[in-house]
């Protein structure tokens, strides 16, 4: 008889495909429905209301969450098609920083990469702060008004991704020298923001001092009990100056600092209003709900999808959907 130990039931846990099951049990060969496997929760919502509007009417799309990247890949390594077409299968899954790590996926025609960071790095779009602005705030602005925002937003923007780039440089060093940093428990809290990564002052963002960042999150980010050192500073610049030679290196910024950031900046620009544009009979009054673990759900329907999604779709889901018409209209 086995000898059933607790390393025997993780190692068990860990080798079962969960997802792959899940997704049999929605899986309906007639419906109008294409799927996908993602990442998170808040992946499944986003990819939803991207996905959901480039569908033909009648069309839904139902999506399997897998936890981890890991898991999303491991499913598609494992998926057995039989009669199951490629096209209406898709999975879904944050570029991190692979690009500049080993062995990173295997490019495959239903497997869509994130072009930045990840899929929280999408929010990052003007329209969705002048949105909040008027849909949260009540504030209504003229063109010539918007313009002077866009301003703010383009100079926050220089300074917040500067002042992240010797994180995310730091960050790279430890993947490479084999460490796993916690890079999600950094920003848990609003105070860690404001007192690490920067502040704002009258709607324009000051960052905090280097070095401190990097010790705070070498502190925060170790796993377990394990010890993270800060890198040499000829290192992290070198770092740095690699992923500066990316396109899009901005988008390579970790998705939930940015999406931080972005709801910081939505307050800060919020109350200053009656500075920026001279109105002093608006009276900032903060709105329920409006945190991080929220404005991912709340601001998703008003961002826009990226062209390497819209081309995703095309070629997968929409392209199938159009197969399936033309064998309905040929059995029919």
């Amino acid at each position: 008889m086995t000898n059933i130990t607790p390393d025997t039931l993780i190692k068990e846990a860990e080798d079962a495909d969960v997802p792959s099951h899940d997704f049999k049990l929605i899986y309906q060969k007639q419906a109008k429905c294409v799927y996908g496997f993602v990442e998170g929760n808040d992946d499944r919502t986003f990819y939803e209301y991207l996905i959901r509007p480039q569908l033909p009417e009648g069309w839904t799309v139902e999506f399997i969450k897998s936890g981890r990247k890991k898991e999303v890949l491991r499913s598609l390594e494992n998926f057995r098609w039989g009669e199951v077409s490629r096209k209406r299968i898709c999975f879904f899954v944050d570029r991190d920083l692979q690009d500049f790590l080993k062995n990173p996926p295997k490019p495959q025609d239903n497997l869509y990469i994130t072009d930045g960071y990840s899929i929280e790095n999408y929010i990052l779009q003007d329209a969705v702060l002048l949105w909040v602005l008027r849909d949260f705030h009540k504030i209504d602005l003229l063109k010539e008004q918007q313009e002077i925002i866009k301003r703010i937003i383009r100079k926050n923007e220089d300074s917040f991704f500067e002042a992240m780039m010797p994180l995310m440089a730091q960050i790279l060093l430890w993947m490479r020298r084999g460490d796993k940093p916690t890079i999600s428990n950094f920003l848990e809290t609003s105070s860690n923001f404001s007192q690490f990564i920067g502040s704002f002052d009258e709607a324009n963002f000051s960052p905090k001092d280097r070095k401190k960042l990097l010790e705070k999150a070498a502190e925060i980010m170790k796993p377990n009990k394990e010890k993270l050192c800060v890198c040499e500073d000829s290192e992290i610049a070198e770092a740095e100056n690699e992923i500066r030679s990316r396109k899009n290196c901005r988008h390579l910024i970790h998705g939930k600092h940015a999406l931080w950031f972005f709801v910081k900046q939505c307050e800060a620009i919020s109350q200053a209003i009656p500075t920026l544009l001279g109105r002093s009979n608006y009276k900032y009054t903060k709105k329920p709900n409006y945190n991080r673990n929220d404005a991912l759900i709340i601001f998703a329907p008003q961002a826009r999808a990226p062209e390497s999604l819209k081309d995703f779709v095309e070629q997968n889901y929409l392209s199938f959907i159009r197969e399936q018409k033309s064998l309905d209209a040929r059995d029919g």
